[in-house]
């Protein structure tokens, strides 16, 4: 049972990989599983928004299952 992660820009230069496997659980969950695999990611995930299966998501408690996308967006800049 896993979450697809998928990591742009700041997120994936700190992870150094641009899609990861994380144990279904709650956002705030897969969230500290990336903070504990890829600790200079927690500089940039305060930051970052979130998407579940193309959703915004806001809610840290929200329950992420198996085969569910998370893709972690931090600000982008630009114009």
């Amino acid at each position: 049972m896993a979450v697809t992660v998928r990591l742009f820009a700041a997120a994936r230069s700190a992870a150094g990989t641009s899609q990861v496997q994380c144990s279904t659980g709650t956002l705030r969950e897969i969230l500290q599983e990336l903070t504990d695999s890829f600790p200079a990611i927690s500089q940039v995930l305060p930051q970052c928004s979130f998407l579940v299966n193309e959703v915004s998501c806001k809610d840290l408690d929200a329950v992420l299952l198996d085969e569910s996308m998370l893709d972690v967006l931090p600000p982008f800049a630009g114009g």
